[in-house]
């Protein structure tokens, strides 16, 4: 049985200097008043000062773990005809009773986002390298990647879940 998605209970954005930041994305057409998206906003144009740019994201996992594989999904949206935004996951699990700061995260390959029309749901899904168990903390930190030709010139926002496919 595939499952999810399974939203973050815990996302902290503290470590971006600023350029992640909790968002609603109200679309530019949002004709039926019920478009917004909630998520973490990304600034334009990221510079590589200090980049990568990383949220940090805990899924408390259920009880029963759907059958599948276990992907991160993201949903991404911006006012953008053109652009390409670039993100590195890494993911980790932890029990209770353990240190979540010490989980050895797995870097998963980075993955890239086009856009060619405004307001659109932009979706990718990866592999996580961890499979969690019943009850254990997922943790995934997002690393927004300025270099490597990140383009994308308009403010975006990404939503991020588990899935099981």
């Amino acid at each position: 049985m595939a499952g999810g998605p399974l939203l973050p209970s815990s996302v902290y954005l503290n470590a971006a200097s600023g350029s992640l930041y909790p968002y609603f994305y109200v679309p530019a057409t949002n004709t039926n008043s019920a478009g917004a998206l909630e998520g973490i906003g990304v600034v334009a144009s990221l510079t590589s000062s200090t980049s990568p740019y990383s949220a940090v994201l805990q899924f408390n996992m259920p009880e029963t773990i759907p059958t599948g594989t276990a992907k991160l999904r993201s949903l991404a949206m911006a006012n953008a005809t053109s652009g390409t935004a670039k993100y590195t996951p890494y993911d980790g699990v932890t029990s209770a009773g353990s240190n979540i700061g010490a989980t050895t995260l797995t870097s998963a390959t980075q993955q890239s986002v086009t856009w060619s029309s405004a307001d659109v749901l932009m979706e990718t899904k990866s592999n996580l390298n961890s499979s969690p168990s019943a009850n254990q903390i997922l943790t995934t930190r997002i690393d927004f990647n300025s270099t490597g030709a990140f383009s994308l010139a308009a403010a975006s926002v990404w939503q991020f879940s588990v899935v099981w496919e």
